[in-house]
């Protein structure tokens, strides 16, 4: 039995080599037989001497290539498990040290958005109060949100023009789609013929102006910062959720909760009564 796997492939190939050629070889023996009848009984004994030995190799060659590709197969199922063996052990150790860093790192990031959300409603109420008592010579004040997100909006801009003279039709003004039909009779104007009985259309030119442009952006009001959900690093749920909060009162209320919820919590206690069988 082969030791390294790398000579049992090369084995398995020899073989199956030597098969291909013992395989060709006997068809050659065979299609020789009737003219080694012929030539004698020596030379038919010879034939039939190489050809036994022929079919012995082969019946050889095959159980070879059979056990070989067994072996190989095995190595290779081995070499797999292995691999898979060891990717196992580093992808647990690594997912190990990135459940680390999920709480660590985004119990870090909740606790800073948090402190942002709370600083936004503030300023929220406190842009609500002072504009309310503005006098007309102060424009109200934007939230810092608003600040932050909006997108202003753009004017149309224009690029570049230029003029253009184009045939139209002279029975309704459209743009002649195909210029090339026309037919210049001078003056301006031109023709387009068609077969009859549909009457010719009659065309002119016309000045236009090609206009390059930016179009104009609307503005865009960004929906309220706090309207976001912050998973828990250390638990299924959220630690905050904005998604129904139209008040920032209320994202103050919540951000109170939401301070309460890293203190630890006593399991709760239940009672339950059940039957208890009788000892035989």
């Amino acid at each position: 039995m082969l030791d390294n796997l790398t000579d049992r492939r090369a084995l398995l190939e020899r073989a199956r080599t030597e098969l291909t050629e013992n395989e060709n070889s006997l068809a050659t023996l065979a299609e020789a037989k009737g003219e080694a009848s012929k030539t004698g009984r020596e030379a038919f004994a010879r034939w039939k001497d190489d050809f036994d030995w022929r079919t012995i190799e082969k019946d050889r060659l095959t159980v070879l290539i059979e056990e070989l590709s067994r072996e190989v197969a095995n190595e290779d199922a081995a070499e797999a498990s292995a691999r898979l063996r060891e990717t196992y052990k580093r992808r647990r150790a690594a997912n190990g040290e990135l459940a680390n860093r999920i709480v660590n790192e985004l119990s870090r990031i909740n606790s800073e958005v948090l402190a942002l959300l709370r600083e936004i409603a503030t300023a929220a109420i406190e842009d609500v109060t002072i504009n309310a008592g503005l006098p007309d010579d102060l424009e109200p004040l934007v939230s810092a949100h608003l600040l932050a997100r909006a997108h202003p909006g753009r004017a149309r801009e224009e690029l570049s023009s230029k003029r253009l003279s184009l045939w139209v039709r002279s029975d309704n003004g459209a743009v002649v789609g195909d210029p090339d039909a026309v037919e210049d009779i001078g003056n301006g104007r031109g023709v387009i013929r068609r077969m009859a009985p549909l009457p010719n259309i009659r065309c002119h030119k016309a000045s236009f102006e090609q206009i390059s442009f930016h179009p104009a952006e609307a503005p865009i009001r960004p929906i309220a910062l706090w309207k976001m959900r912050l998973a828990d690093a250390k638990g299924p749920g959220f630690i905050f959720d904005g998604s129904e909060l139209t008040h920032p009162s209320q994202v103050l209320a919540a951000l109170d909760c939401a301070a309460q919820s890293d203190k630890p919590r006593d399991r709760p206690i239940e009672t339950e009564i059940r039957p208890v069988r009788a000892e035989s």
